[in-house]
């Protein structure tokens, strides 16, 4: 598995596409080792007919973060994502989130389904639902405290300030129940990506791509 709040390396999606599963009966279980590959496998199967490339992509790496931090014990969603999002915000360009709101239901959909199938020893339960509107102002909110901290970035200011332009910054961009991301696109625009050179080089052309999706 990735190193908390890293993405998996592309070497290590390809491993993961290619992985096979033999079917397993209730009394054939899977080793906990392989239930990031499983899944992942069987997030390919269902989503590539429903997702674009690029989009499932996101989705793909954004699953086995949310696999990671679940490292095979019950996850709630409610409590998992607000965190990763929170974690990623510095790792990824806006485009990201983009596009896991734009796959988010065929994402949400698959782990609610799918985990508590997994043949493991122990299953996997999964609680809390996020609607497609809560992601998407979880998502607001984030970009926003990132704006702010971008903008005040090397000039201390009191956090009253910090605050007040964060509320302004988010009623720019965040209108009803949708996001501006024209207005994130130029809001974004003087801050690019600084990518971590420890990143493997086909996670950094992914999110070289995503800054000019």
């Amino acid at each position: 598995m990735p190193k908390q709040g890293q993405f998996a390396k592309s070497s290590r999606l390809k491993q993961l596409n290619q992985f096979r599963v033999k079917r397993h009966s209730q009394q054939n279980v899977i080793d906990d080792e392989q239930f990031v590959d499983y899944v992942i496998l069987r997030f390919n199967l269902t989503s590539k007919k429903r997702l674009k490339k690029n989009i499932q992509e996101s989705n793909q790496r954004f699953l086995i973060e949310i696999l990671d931090a679940c490292q095979g014990r019950n996850l709630d969603l409610n409590s998992t994502i607000p965190g990763l999002l929170k974690k990623l915000n510095s790792r990824v360009p806006w485009q990201f989130y983009r596009q896991i709101i734009a796959g988010w239901e065929v994402l949400q959909q698959f782990i609610r389904r799918e985990l508590p199938r997994v043949p493991l020893k122990k299953q996997v339960l999964v609680s809390g639902t996020i609607t497609k509107e809560d992601l998407t102002k979880m998502v607001a909110e984030e970009l926003a405290t990132k704006a702010t901290a971008m903008t005040f970035l090397n000039r201390p200011v009191s956090k009253q300030i910090q605050e007040m332009t964060k509320s302004r910054l988010l009623q720019a961009v965040y209108q009803g129940n949708k996001i501006n991301w024209q207005q994130i696109a130029t809001l974004f625009k003087p801050f690019p990506l600084t990518i971590d050179p420890q990143l493997d080089q086909g996670t950094k052309e992914w999110l070289m791509a995503l800054e000019k999706d």
